[in-house]
């Protein structure tokens, strides 16, 4: 019997550890013809050396064009939808914000005036696109960019470092810097962040939050206080870069007779197993993100729990639904707390559908739709 839930316990390891998909796209530039920079180059590709040997398949790209790098992001995306699982974007280089957008700067960018930067440059709505297209459950942006703003700012449009970005539910948006603020491009083969970010990223048994917060630490300390890391989160579960490992002992099988003589703990992280083994289990969990499964949800009573929920939307005038409440959705309608369903739509746009959590606080939300074309 002891023998059989070994197997089964194995069996139950392998397969948590083999489902979650991992797909990466790392891009770095640095061979602008205005302000060119050292590291974008270096950091991509640790990055992604590091990402592979952590079972993420991946992208990888450096110098690339306006059009080039459009391409790969709808390559990613196309990937993403095909694998689900989690979904991680990198990119190093120059970043700039122009009237509360963010734009991604290729090698070929080529602006005089702050009208120019939308068509010179790639905005980062296609990223958090292709990933919210995508319909995976979780999903990380890092961005190691805005080391100097190489658009001259010739009025108020063009901001230093990039603005706060809105995304999807199960989402994490990791900035090298705070928001509006600069990041060094550093002295060594790395920049600040990517040195640190490659130095916690494989510790097994942190959480995400947990690497960012010691990545944070180690930026600050080595700017001096002058580059603060940042993020927003949406994430609904634990994400594990690394998971712990988990150990059992060997379970040996054994005569009938003896068998209630013979009692061998299942023990869990043990520090030195038994040598004389025929069967060793040694297995990494990763933490599965929470999918809410589908429900209705009465609205027809309220109480002093519920809470406000107010969606922005991009374009404006977007269609937003409720598909599992009997309640109509209006701006700051007010929802017991609960697992909601988004529905957004406007005719030439993608309709989008998410999952969205009402429960001790006032929720508002920013959602862009993309374009059907």
């Amino acid at each position: 019997m002891k023998y059989l839930l070994s197997i089964i316990l194995y069996s139950l390891l392998t397969s948590t550890t083999l489902a979650a998909s991992r797909t990466a796209l790392i891009i770095g530039n640095s061979s602008y013809e205005l302000m060119p920079l050292t590291n974008p180059e270096n950091d991509a590709e640790d990055i992604a050396e590091k990402l592979k040997t952590l079972g993420f398949e991946v992208i990888f790209a450096t110098n690339k064009s306006k059009s080039e790098m459009k391409a790969l992001i709808r390559q990613f995306g196309a990937k993403l939808k095909h694998k689900g699982g989690v979904g991680l974007f990198f990119y190093a280089g120059h970043g700039l914000q122009i009237d509360g957008m963010n734009y991604l700067v290729p090698v070929d960018f080529n602006a005089s005036v702050s009208y120019e930067v939308a068509d010179s440059s790639v905005n980062s709505s296609l990223i958090t696109g292709a990933m919210e297209e995508a319909e995976n459950p979780l999903n990380l942006i890092l961005l190691d960019a805005c080391r100097d703003n190489p658009f001259p700012r010739k009025n108020r449009s063009s901001s230093r470092g990039l603005a706060r970005m809105d995304s999807a539910s199960g989402t994490i948006i990791a900035y090298s810097t705070s928001p509006g603020d600069v990041a060094a491009d550093g002295k060594g083969r790395n920049s600040p962040y990517t040195e640190n970010l490659l130095k916690h990223i494989g510790e097994p048994g942190l959480t995400i939050e947990q690497v960012f917060k010691r990545v944070r630490v180690g930026v600050e300390d080595y700017t001096g206080g002058r580059q603060l890391p940042w993020e927003t989160s949406s994430l609904r579960g634990d994400f594990y870069f690394k998971p712990a490992q988990i150990l059992t002992t060997p379970i040996v099988p054994t005569p009938q007779a003896s068998i209630q003589k013979q009692v061998t703990p299942i023990s869990v992280q043990e520090k030195t197993p038994p040598v004389a083994s025929p069967i060793t289990t040694q297995k990494k969990i990763a933490a599965q993100p929470y999918i809410p499964k589908a429900q209705t949800i009465s609205a027809s009573r309220s109480t002093l729990n519920a809470k406000k929920l107010s969606i922005f939307t991009n374009p404006k005038d977007s269609i937003v639904k409720l598909l599992n409440s009997d309640k109509e959705y209006i701006m700051g309608v007010k929802l017991e707390p609960g697992n909601y369903q988004l529905e957004i739509s406007k005719e030439g746009y993608r309709t989008k559908k998410q999952w969205v959590t009402v429960d001790t606080e006032n929720l508002e939300m920013q959602i862009t739709l993309v374009p059907d074309f």
